[in-house]
């Protein structure tokens, strides 16, 4: 029997502890992990249990593959906001999806050592058997193309050298069949590692522009100069995986009139610079994001923006200030048809 705490944190939904931590920081390096259609499914290599830990994003099309993974009572006691949920359940797709994200862990983390006698594992045979698990799951991936990926990325030759005993025949032949239906050309050539290949995600290399997550966060006045951007209005970010990787966007709805200086917007340790667009009215940026930031809980994806001419953002803005900010804002409001206003507030 498996056990896990749910909640939310916003629109959420937590499933176990996700990613693994030790003691109060994500530990990337023992996470496996399958992208799933509206979820992030994790599981701790250093945890045996065989049902993931999750973070569901989008209720809607997880609901029809979650059952797969947690059972029929278990994945609706998570989509309807119970406290634990327990489950004995096993299949297919389960195992496929296990043993496809330990496959992914192990290209991308396996501890290959001279001194503690771990010799490397073989990233043919990787490529080769996640293509097929990759098959066994694709109705539950975030990925329309994500077996044909995977086959294009396969080479089955160290298939052939292994002994018969081992079942290199057997997939072989089960790639040469997926790759006939899907109509992928298997290559015969040596992998070589290449920069992706360090990423965690299941399912290869995304061509297409994919947003894995997303916030916003109100701008601490403290931190930019006033009139450069709007009072009321949020920020807000998404993560999106490109083909070169993961990239973090940035937009801030700038003041009337905001005048074009730099900003930078902070979420964790990852920096974003951010200019004026003045054809929409926003400040714009986007960078290069580390895979530990798509692992971290969204409550720790925290925005921060700040003016760094202005001030160092050492400290982030207190969620506490929110109606603080709030009433300010009612108060100005009240003044522009207040017998008292000023000449500015008159005419604003």
């Amino acid at each position: 029997m498996t056990e896990f705490h749910t909640g939310r944190v916003g629109e959420v939904i937590i499933v176990g502890a996700a990613p693994p931590r030790q003691p109060d920081r994500p530990r990337p390096e023992r996470t496996a992990l399958v992208e799933a259609r509206g979820a992030l499914l994790y599981w701790d290599v250093l945890d045996r249990r065989a049902h993931p830990a999750a973070e569901i994003h989008d209720p809607g099309p997880a609901a029809d593959w979650l059952w797969e993974i947690y059972g029929h009572d278990a994945a609706t006691a998570i989509l309807t906001d119970a406290d634990t949920v327990a489950t004995e359940w096993d299949s297919p797709v389960l195992d496929a999806a296990r043993r496809l994200a330990h496959l992914r862990w192990a290209e991308a983390w396996w501890p290959a050592s001279h001194a503690a006698g771990l010799p490397a594992l073989d990233r043919g045979l990787l490529r080769a058997e996640a293509a097929w698990r990759t098959a066994a799951v694709e109705h539950l991936l975030d990925d329309d193309e994500a077996v044909e990926r995977a086959l294009a990325d396969t080479d089955p030759a160290p298939l052939d050298s292994l002994d018969p005993a081992h079942g290199g025949g057997e997939l072989t032949a089960a790639l040469t069949a997926l790759a006939e239906d899907y109509g992928v050309e298997l290559r015969r050539e040596p992998a070589q590692l290449r920069r992706e290949d360090w990423a965690l995600a299941a399912g290869g290399d995304h061509p297409v522009d994919i947003a894995l997550a997303s916030g916003g966060a109100p701008v601490d006045w403290a931190h930019v100069p006033q009139g450069l951007v709007d009072a009321a209005a949020g920020a807000t970010w998404i993560l999106r995986r490109r083909p070169t990787g993961l990239a973090l966007t940035v937009t801030v709805p700038a003041a009337p009139e905001a005048a074009d200086l730099p900003l930078t917007a902070r979420i964790a340790h990852v920096d974003v610079p951010l200019r004026l667009n003045p054809e929409t009215g926003h400040f714009l940026g986007e960078a290069e994001a580390p895979q530990a930031l798509l692992l971290l809980p969204a409550d720790q994806r925290t925005l921060h923006v700040f003016a760094p001419d202005f001030t160092t953002g050492d400290d982030p803005p207190d969620p506490a200030d929110a109606p603080h900010r709030a009433a300010l804002i009612e108060y100005a409001r009240s003044r522009l048809g207040h017998p008292d206003a000023s000449l500015a507030e008159r005419t604003a």
